[in-house]
């Protein structure tokens, strides 16, 4: 979950917000909810935190400045601004601080909620990135990859190196599609090549096939999935993408060489 910082010396709209807001679909949950600036920058000295939400105009310490103590800290924080002033010199000042969005009061709790999901998606592909640019460095420093079937063995680093935004691009677009029947064809028509050139360059770069990773990823997926005890494993072969329950089995038992059940009761 993403952690949400809130600030609003209005108590109505502070508490409007933390209610009516859906932020566990959002998947972001508020660790601090507080009516002034200085309240917020006591939060941040012990609790990191992904988006920050803030009236722009509190007593003492502007959201305006709260927000530049932040992003000091936080330099990746994503920022909204809640504001009832229209005035242009806000706004400008809102767009240095490199803000999602201004929401005018009163709020329109769909526009904030859209801005949420754009901010959501956004980190979302930063985290892939982040593992993506992990694994990369890894193959090049010659370790294995922590997968399963340990596949990766760090060979043909000069194709990864000129190829390496393309791999991480790839290895970021199969963990985000690992519930979904994902094919070479459909990685190659996103990046707009053939399915046989994307296919070698990646073999070189990882010394595996693309089925061959995809496979190793859903499988690691599962592993992690099968120790929450209050999902079915029916219900963790569908977040990794197989609907056949009984190719998902032969396919996690030449992985782990045990049934999911076994693994599971194992844990």
């Amino acid at each position: 979950m993403y952690k949400v910082l809130i600030a609003d010396d209005e108590t109505l709209d502070l508490e409007g917000m933390k209610t009516f807001i859906p932020w566990e679909s959002l998947g972001m949950e508020i660790v601090g909810a507080v009516t002034n600036g200085f309240s917020a920058c006591e939060l941040i000295e012990t609790q990191k935190i992904d988006v920050l939400v803030t009236d722009v105009n509190m007593p003492n310490m502007s959201g305006l400045e709260l927000a530049k103590r932040v992003k000091e800290r936080f330099h990746d924080v994503r920022i909204v601004f809640v504001s009832g002033y229209k005035d242009f010199q806000y706004v400008k000042e809102a767009l240095s601080l490199q803000a999602y969005s201004y929401v005018l009061k009163p709020m329109n709790e769909d526009e904030l909620i859209q801005s949420l999901e754009r901010i959501r998606r956004d980190l979302d592909d930063a985290r892939m990135r982040e593992q993506a640019e992990h694994e990369v460095r890894q193959m090049l420093s010659g370790g294995a990859r922590p997968a399963p079937s340990a596949a990766i063995d760090g060979k043909a680093a000069d194709g990864i190196g000129k190829n390496g935004k393309l791999i991480q691009e790839m290895i970021g677009m199969m963990r985000s599609g690992l519930d979904q029947p994902l094919t070479l064809k459909e990685v190659a028509d996103r990046f707009s090549f053939s399915p046989n050139y994307l296919g070698q360059i990646f073999k070189e770069a990882t010394g595996q096939t693309f089925h061959e990773y995809l496979v190793a990823l859903r499988m690691e997926k599962a592993g992690e999935l099968l120790r929450d005890p209050k999902l079915r494993i029916y219900e963790v072969a569908y977040r990794v993408g197989y609907r056949y329950m009984p190719y998902f089995s032969k396919q996690f038992k030449e992985t782990y060489r045990m049934t999911p059940l076994e693994f599971r009761n194992g844990q």
